[in-house]
């Protein structure tokens, strides 16, 4: 993935799946240019965005740098925002983050991309949308969903290969084809 940094305003549900940000990975992301946006909160994804797959503990230039933008920037609260529903302590603890997993509600699992997912952290948060940012490697799940809730949103590329399933769907394929809708110089 190409890195195309920039700073847009969506001007409609149409453009739901534009990130605010990409960068090449967390050690790329701009945290002060965040705060000056007004985010107070982090919300990172695990698999992919945080840690490769199969590895079942945080790269310790990563925490060290994560720490040091908490530090640095004076954010409120770190955040683990990920559909995968195993324990993630291992991940959290070295951070002193939050863990946001799905959830069942009546019959119906919720999960990130949806709504409700994303309005559950915000509550727990006690903090408007525009105070967050949702950092993942996902269009849908990740930029869409924080898009939707009002979260300021920055796409990474993934930490490694896919998993098995996101192979089966061809989810990078189309998520490559709408980046290249949005950004015609885009390359993959």
């Amino acid at each position: 993935m190409k890195a195309y940094r920039h700073d847009v305003t969506r001007s409609s549900n149409k453009d739901s799946l534009i990130p605010d940000f990409t960068a090449t990975g967390i050690l790329d992301i701009d945290f002060k240019r965040l705060k000056e946006k007004g985010v107070k909160h982090i919300l990172i994804d695990l698999d992919l965005t945080l840690r490769k797959k199969r590895v079942y503990s945080l790269d310790p230039e990563i925490k060290n740098y994560l720490l040091q933008a908490m530090e640095d920037n004076n954010f409120e609260s770190l955040n683990i925002a990920s559909n995968n529903m195993t324990p993630l302590g291992r991940y959290a603890r070295p951070l002193d983050a939050s863990i946001y997993q799905p959830y069942v509600s009546g019959f119906k699992l919720i999960r990130k991309p949806s709504n409700l997912f994303y309005q559950r952290i915000l509550e727990s948060l006690k903090a408007p949308a525009d105070s967050c940012v949702m950092i993942g490697d996902k269009l849908k799940g990740d930029v869409f969903g924080g898009n939707k809730a009002g979260m300021l949103t920055v796409l990474v590329e993934p930490r490694g290969n896919d998993y098995w399933y996101d192979r089966l769907l061809r989810t990078r394929h189309r998520e490559q084809k709408a980046m290249q809708k949005f950004f015609p110089d885009y390359e993959a």
